[in-house]
């Protein structure tokens, strides 16, 4: 179900996030990486477990990807011209 071990939270808990960070604090490439893969993994896992009121894709880009570095924004904020 992907729940953290240690503390029965959705994983990645924020505790798991924080280990995560220091364990990836020089490759935060292999991060971004290694969140895609669980993205996917937890997202087949989760629909197979529970097809019809599972998780929405956004929440679980939300729960594994947006958290991490290299992320960008689900809609484009608009640009500005930057002057008065």
């Amino acid at each position: 179900m992907w729940f953290c071990r240690a503390d029965g939270q959705q994983w990645p808990c924020a505790e798991a996030r924080l280990r995560l960070r220091l364990e990836f604090e020089n490759n935060m490439p292999g991060l971004s990486i290694y969140l895609a893969g669980m993205f996917y993994e937890a997202t087949k896992d989760l629909y197979h477990l529970n097809p019809h009121d599972g998780p929405t894709p956004r929440e679980l880009y939300e729960r594994f990807v947006a958290w991490g570095p290299f992320r960008k924004p689900a809609i484009e904020p608009p640009k500005t011209d930057g002057g008065s």
